[in-house]
């Protein structure tokens, strides 16, 4: 999968189809490892966002509006064309799935991975930030790694660039507090997965997940980028099981 880019493959059969949306800052990248796991039967469509994986400023120019109406946009044109839909989400992802799930009848799992119910921001998260933005990278800390890698676009030197970033992350906050809130209950089969390491989300998500309900694994050395070899085994295993592969 190319960085900066969505990913779409459609299977001939076009029976089972899988919606993958990314978190806020994030890419398509962060899936990688799922895409690459699944087979050609299976129709695969990886979003890119609107305003992420590019410029600074092309992500301050865009809102969670736009990121609610693109994927909106995809379930419609999965649903149109397929028996059934299985959507994994990731970071904000997931609450952008939970949100548009009661429109289509057709999804018939959830996989969330990492879900920000309760988001919070380790001191280790505030100092990579600065880092990025002087483009200094610690390559061999796994888990800043794959938190370059998930974030991909491009970074500018300076704070200053960053100010209009903020709207988009009161934007989240709104969208957590009102999945908090929610008394949704799902009929169908949903996994999530939290790490212990986990820089941007609380494990106070936890009972959130539960109470949806959803399956939950805990991964005691994943963070938010991060997940160990097994923890990706195990997402890969439950995704094909979701999907009855």
């Amino acid at each position: 999968m190319k960085n900066h880019a969505p990913y779409l493959h459609v299977s001939p059969a076009r029976k089972k189809a899988v919606l993958m949306i990314h978190g806020i800052c994030s890419t398509p990248r962060h899936f990688d490892f799922l895409v690459s796991s699944l087979p050609e039967e299976v129709t695969v469509c990886a979003l890119l966002l609107p305003g992420h994986g590019g410029k600074v400023k092309d992500f301050g120019s865009t809102s969670m509006k736009a990121w609610r109406a693109e994927v909106e946009e995809a379930l419609c044109f999965l649903e149109k064309e397929h028996e059934e839909l299985f959507v994994v989400g990731y970071s904000m992802g997931t609450l952008l799935a939970l949100e548009a799930l009661p429109r289509h009848p057709k999804v018939k799992g959830l996989l969330l991975l990492n879900p920000p119910f309760r988001p919070w921001v380790r001191w280790e998260m505030v100092k990579r930030s600065f880092r990025f933005t002087k483009g200094k990278v610690e390559a061999a800390n796994s888990h800043e790694a794959a938190c370059v890698k998930s974030i991909g676009g491009e970074l500018t030197p300076g704070v200053m660039a960053y100010l209009r970033w903020l709207p988009r992350f009161l934007e989240l906050l709104v969208l957590c507090r009102k999945a908090r809130r929610s008394k949704q209950k799902l009929n169908i089969p949903c996994k999530g997965f939290l790490g212990k390491r986990d820089e941007l989300v609380s494990m106070r998500s936890e009972k959130y997940l539960k109470r949806l309900p959803a399956e939950v694994r805990v991964s005691e050395e994943a963070g938010h980028f991060y997940y160990p070899e097994e923890d990706r085994d195990w997402m890969k295993n439950v995704l094909k099981e979701l999907i009855g592969i």
